[in-house]
């Protein structure tokens, strides 16, 4: 995509981040879920109530727990705001104890992104809450959480860690392997992605241990147009094969000289962060200027 298009992309989807940025609230048919008619899904919270109607007046007629799989069987519905932030209602079907039922859910109650290893564990991330800070040096955040089940749907671990919305479009997971780090049996990636100016692109990695969860190193990357751009890289040691033990984060930035839209010249700069991993946590090495 050349840069003509990606300012193209940039006013195309203004209207879209306009509703999305709306402090609390997912836009309907535009959020982070993507969800559509006919898909299937799986529950995040530990008790997620099945209403007979779209909205919280309505009557609980079942529960549901985490790691339980929904289909979708309407559109977007109207919303509420629950734990701090607006989404809509989507009407469901699902099997319980071997019978065939419908009801109502709200969608912050389902995971963002679902992984199954090869034992059957499933990794699940979504939202907790929405929560709200009274000034500029305390951003308001999501705190997101990963959780693993067993093959019986048993919560055996979850970690949570804070996420900024800023108008990304869509979030997803990858199940990688190790990568190399001892004790870590897989690292669950967390991507929420945007492809519009001025909104970052970010990627949060936690380990499993086979016994606890562990925050390990995040990036992320940004650009306007052709004004600027910052990217960040990660590799782990099976990706550059070097010292075992280190993640390398590698990181570009790029100031436009001039005001050529469609072919800059950018003033680069790059530098490098070192971490060392000791099996069970990281720390960030002080490199030497």
């Amino acid at each position: 995509m050349n840069l003509r298009n990606i300012t193209l992309v940039c006013i195309s989807l203004f209207p879209i981040l306009l509703k999305a940025q709306d402090g609390i609230s997912f836009d309907d048919d535009f959020n982070l879920w993507n969800i559509q008619k006919g898909q299937t899904t799986t529950i995040f919270v530990e008790k997620a109530y099945i209403r007979s109607g779209p909205g919280l007046s309505s009557k609980r007629v079942d529960s549901l727990s985490h790691g339980a799989t929904v289909s979708i069987a309407s559109d977007p519905i109207k919303g509420d705001i629950i734990k701090n932030f607006y989404a809509p209602w989507y009407q469901i079907s699902y099997f319980k104890h071997g019978e065939l039922k419908q009801g109502f859910i709200w969608l912050g109650l389902l995971a963002l992104g679902k992984q199954v290893d090869k034992e059957g564990f499933q990794y699940l991330f979504g939202f907790d809450r929405f929560i709200k800070q009274g000034n500029d040096e305390e951003p308001a955040y999501f705190l997101t959480k990963l959780k693993v089940l067993n093959t019986k749907d048993s919560l055996i671990a979850s970690q949570s860690y804070k996420f900024a919305f800023a108008g990304q479009l869509s979030a997803q997971s990858k199940l990688l392997s190790g990568m190399g780090l001892d004790n870590v049996k897989q690292i669950l990636r967390m991507e929420f992605l945007s492809g519009a100016c001025g909104v970052p692109t970010e990627y949060n990695y936690m380990a499993w241990t086979g016994q606890k969860l562990i925050n390990l190193p995040s990036r992320y990357s940004v650009s306007d147009a052709s004004f600027f751009y910052y990217d960040e890289k990660i590799l782990f040691p099976s990706e550059h094969k070097r010292n075992n033990q280190l993640i390398y984060k590698y990181i570009e930035e790029g100031e436009a000289k001039d005001d050529d839209t469609l072919d800059p010249d950018y003033r680069i700069s790059k530098r490098e962060e070192h971490f060392q991993w000791d099996g069970n946590k990281f720390k960030k090495h002080a490199l030497l200027k």
